[in-house]
Formats: structure tokens, sequence, C-alpha cells
């Protein structure tokens, strides 16, 4: 205690080298100021805290928050956060976030008013939500409509209202467990039919670092090395629009050497790219 490796820093001295008392008469260690060690720790867990507000627990705590981030800083200079996340406040249906999380732990059916992009009228359906899923900063649900024997993925931002219903209605998932279900998924559009596809990527030299360093997917192999620097790498992930949408983000660096349908699917949309601006030229 009278060392810093517990925070306590403790002035304790030895009397008739037979008790131990504090050479101040009024410390005491539950008294004991943060360490800086300790103000770093809990400012950063605060930005956290900060970031997580789909939630309402969250919600409740920010007058908390805001208090122990107004005491931190009168016990520091005020510095600039340490760290960063990515969010977007605009972004819609996180309200969505807390109800939807109760009725998966509590096992309640939801009727779900649902407008999808493809649709001008939403549409109401029961369905029986299983999984809270974020993939780059937008939620989704994924649940089994009552009329319905497949998983499906609904948006949150494209929910229009929704309501509980009795909890005797409730049909509980059977499938495998979520983590491994998503284990071969880039984002979340996938079927309980498919399947981890053999995906080669050819990155160039410029890339490579970056690809290597920062896998595209966990399943991601090294292949080969060239001399120029150029890789191959290999994934084992379903063919969905998240994929397509990563490998396109990095356009000519990336190169789809297999399987045929993905080099196809990328071969199309390519073409489709380089059309429009083609026509815009000829305009």
């Amino acid at each position: 205690m009278r060392s810093n490796k517990l925070g306590y820093n403790a002035p304790i001295v030895v009397l008739n080298r037979k008790f131990y008392t504090y050479d101040a008469p009024h410390y005491s260690i539950s008294n004991s100021p943060l360490s800086d060690r300790d103000i770093s720790k809990m400012k950063d867990a605060v930005d956290i805290l900060k970031h997580l507000n789909g939630f309402s627990y969250f919600e409740e705590m920010s007058d908390m928050i805001v208090r122990l981030e107004n005491s931190l800083s009168k016990q520091t200079d005020k510095s600039a956060s340490h760290i960063q996340l990515e969010s977007n406040n605009r972004l819609k249906g996180l309200n969505w976030i807390t109800p939807i999380h109760k009725a998966i732990r509590e096992q309640i059916p939801l009727l779900i008013s649902y407008k999808s992009f493809k649709s001008k009228t939403e549409q109401e359906t029961v369905y029986y939500p299983y999984l809270l899923k974020e993939y780059r900063n937008r939620w989704f649900v994924i649940c089994q409509p009552k009329k319905g024997k497949t998983l499906i993925t609904l948006a949150l931002d494209r929910i229009e209202d929704l309501n509980e219903m009795e909890k005797s209605g409730y049909v509980p998932y059977s499938g495998i467990d979520f983590e491994r279900y998503y284990a071969d998924t880039i984002g979340v559009t996938k079927s309980e039919k498919d399947r981890g596809h053999r995906v080669i990527l050819q990155v160039d030299s410029k890339n490579a670092p970056y690809v290597t360093t920062k896998p595209i997917h966990p399943s991601q192999q090294l292949l080969k090395t060239e001399a120029d620097g150029t890789v191959l790498i290999r994934l084992d992930v379903v063919l969905n629009f998240e994929l397509e949408r990563e490998i396109l983000g990095f356009g000519e660096s990336v190169k789809v050497l297999a399987p045929k349908t993905l080099v196809d699917r990328i071969k199309r949309r390519t073409r489709k790219m380089l059309q429009q601006y083609i026509e815009k030229q000829n305009t």
C-alpha cells in the first residue's frame, strides 16, 4: 500500500517497531484520489458510453455521463478526446434498438410496419426477432416472419412502427448459433442456404500492405507474393452485395480471379459504372 503498485501511495509509518499507522491523521484509502492512469481510463470509458446512444440504458445514463465527464475535467487539464468512434447522429431507426433488444431478451413477437427500398408502401408483418447486428454504423434485426420458415434481415432505418404481441406466440430460433452463422459473411446479407465460396483476389503492390495488415475478412489467407509486390489472397465468404461493395471500393487496385460468377458480377457492374461516365462525356 505504500507503493504505487495498487495506486494508493499510502503514507504508512511504523511506530516503536510494532505498530503501523498513517503519517497523516486524516488520511484514508477510501478518500485516495484517482491516479492519472485511472482518470485516463475513465475518460476513455466515458467516450465509449457516449457512443452507445441507441440503447435507452445509455440514454438514461446521459446525465450521469455528463456529470462524470465534468468531474474528470476538473481533475485534469481539459484535453481532446483520445477515442473517436465512427458515428452518424442523423441515422434513422436508432430508437428501435431498445424495444427490439427487449423483445429478443424476453421472447416477444413484434408486429413491424416495414417499408423496403423497393416498396412504395409499408407492410405489416409479425416477426420473431432473434439478433440485433450492426454493420458500418447501420443496425439490422435478424428475424423470422410468422408466415415463413427462413431468416430474413430488416434494416432498422426502414421500420415505420412496431408493437409487441402476445408472448405465447413466440417461436424460438433453433438453428446454429449466430457466431457460426455469420462466420463466412461480410456484412449482413445471407440466407440459411448460402455457403462460403473460395474467392481469389489479386491486389496490386500499392495496396498489398494495407490488405495484408488489415484483412478483408477473418478467413483471409495469403497465397502468393509476386516479385513486383502484387499479392494473391483467398477469402472463404458468401457471395453477397457487401462483398462486391468491398471489392469495388478498391477500384483498379483489386482484380477478382475466382469464382467465375463473382468475376462476371464485378465485370458487369464496372461496365455500368464506365458507361455512366461515357454517356456524360457525349452530352
